[in-house]
């Protein structure tokens, strides 16, 4: 699903692709794509209602849609409602449901645009610009926990035996804080939100090329989805990719502001 948009002061072209991989019977992420949200959800909780949990999750932050700016209250309040909608549904039995979430929505400060980024869970937001590539959101997992005692090496953190577990994410009457913080928007980035399918199975300079390499953000994503699959599709993949083609350029470009804890 391709589209473009002018909005915030920018203009922007994306593209979205998921697939449920080469194991799952179900694929549990969810994404919107309603300019000024682009963000992606995966659903925890096996046959708990996980691709529910994604979905309500996609649902509470959709109600950002059409709105320019977006404050840190309006998205403190659509994570509130993600977690009032997922403490709804009914489960039988089981642990009970929950969601990563993370992405972007395109906000503005002193009337120049900015990418606000959110992040709560292991899903993951990068960064292409003319400084390189990088994750933005780091993650909320055990095993990033331990990279960052330096008990374990990066390079091993995929085939550690705890990679599955998460040490936040959007959960019934939990209230785990979001990591969110802006980031100024500059002609020719280019943003890309991606489920743990595709970082499971391909590496950062793997996704690098293909974001470099592949112009269209449809066909990237769409590349990168199929490379996932390719290298074993072990879980559901979803990618997303927002290219700023017009921007503005705030004085203070290459420096984001403070990150602020949201609830």
């Amino acid at each position: 699903m391709t589209g473009t948009a002018a909005i915030a002061g920018a203009t922007l072209n994306w593209g979205v692709a998921t697939d449920v991989g080469a194991v799952r019977q179900m694929n549990q992420d969810s994404y919107c794509t309603q300019p000024p949200v682009f963000v992606v959800a995966d659903g925890m909780g096996g046959q708990s209602a996980g691709d529910v949990a994604s979905r309500e999750a996609i649902a509470a932050i959709s109600a950002l849609a059409d709105q320019v700016p977006v404050t840190g209250e309006m998205l403190t309040a659509s994570l509130a409602d993600a977690r009032a909608r997922i403490a709804r549904i009914d489960v039988d039995h089981g642990r009970p449901p929950g969601t990563t979430l993370s992405g972007v929505i395109v906000t503005q400060d002193d009337a120049e645009p900015y990418w606000m980024v959110v992040n709560i869970g292991d899903s993951r937001t990068y960064k292409l610009d003319s400084d390189g590539f990088k994750q933005v959101t780091v993650d909320h997992s055990a095993v990033q926990e331990l990279i960052d005692t330096g008990e374990i090496d990066p390079a091993t953190a995929n085939f550690h035996p705890i990679r599955n577990i998460v040490t936040r994410a959007l959960l019934p009457n939990t209230e785990y804080p979001a990591d969110v913080w802006l980031l100024p928007m500059i002609a020719g980035d280019r943003i890309m939100v991606c489920s743990d399918g595709l970082t499971r199975e391909v590496d950062d300079n793997g996704i690098a090329t293909v974001l470099r390499e592949v112009a269209d953000p449809q066909a990237a994503a769409d590349q990168l989805v199929r490379d996932a699959v390719a290298a074993g599709g072990h879980d559901n993949v979803t990618v997303l990719i927002v290219d700023a083609v017009q921007a503005g350029a705030p004085s203070d470009a290459t420096s984001p502001m403070p990150v602020q804890r949201m609830q």
